[in-house]
């Protein structure tokens, strides 16, 4: 299975987490597709949690 940058909005957390896991098992930590699944991965943590010193009311008060 190879998730392409384009569609990895549409794709569930579940299934994120799970293809990182099968390319780091498979030493593809490297690749093109794990720095685009870390990247999509990094941006849904900043969404729902918001940047480091950030807090609740920071971001709901924007």
């Amino acid at each position: 299975m190879t998730v392409h940058h384009l569609t990895l909005g549409h794709v569930s957390d579940d299934a994120l987490m799970t293809r990182m896991f099968d390319l780091v098992q498979n030493g593809k930590e490297g690749s093109i597709e794990s720095s685009q699944i870390d990247a999509e991965i990094y941006a849904r943590l900043l969404e729902t949690y918001g940047a480091e010193g950030e807090t609740t009311s920071d971001r709901h008060a924007a």
